[in-house]
């Protein structure tokens, strides 16, 4: 009786610290370079219809401002680099895009190491990729 005590304890122990753990807050994103690929659906009207991919850089500026391209695959190459806004409320990370439908994609992200990861439901999005710190665009305005 008492060895199922101590484990049910030691159980507890680690459920709570599994718990408290998923409600850390992210880490500061901002200065960091977002590489990601984000699928999302595409809006109602668009020429596109259905699923698309879209492949993403951007720098998210302290501030509030990223620079941002997406791949074109049209052009087999980037986007010129646009500056838009991105937001974290909460876990939900939001990043304005260039000339692209949807305008921006928005995803409850979670983070581990330089990894990021993330879904939204309405619109749907679903978000892969890394961190990298600054601003490793490469490519200067």
């Amino acid at each position: 009786m008492k060895l199922a005590r101590v484990m049910l304890s030691a159980i507890l122990a680690s459920a709570a610290a599994s718990i408290s753990a998923a409600a850390d807050p992210l880490p500061p994103l901002a200065g960091h370079t977002l590489n990601a690929v984000a699928y999302v659906f595409a809006p109602p009207g668009s020429h596109q219809g259905g699923l698309a991919r879209l492949m993403l850089q951007a720098y998210l500026a302290p501030g509030g401002r990223a620079l941002v391209r997406v791949w074109d695959e049209g052009r087999d190459a980037y986007t010129p680099i646009a500056e838009r806004g991105w937001s974290l409320e909460g876990s939900t990370l939001c990043v304005g895009l260039p000339a692209s439908e949807p305008s921006k994609v928005c995803a409850d992200v979670h983070v581990w190491g330089p990894r990021i990861a993330g879904m939204a439901i309405r619109p749907y999005v679903q978000l892969n990729g890394d961190l990298q710190p600054g601003d490793t665009l490469g490519v200067r305005r």
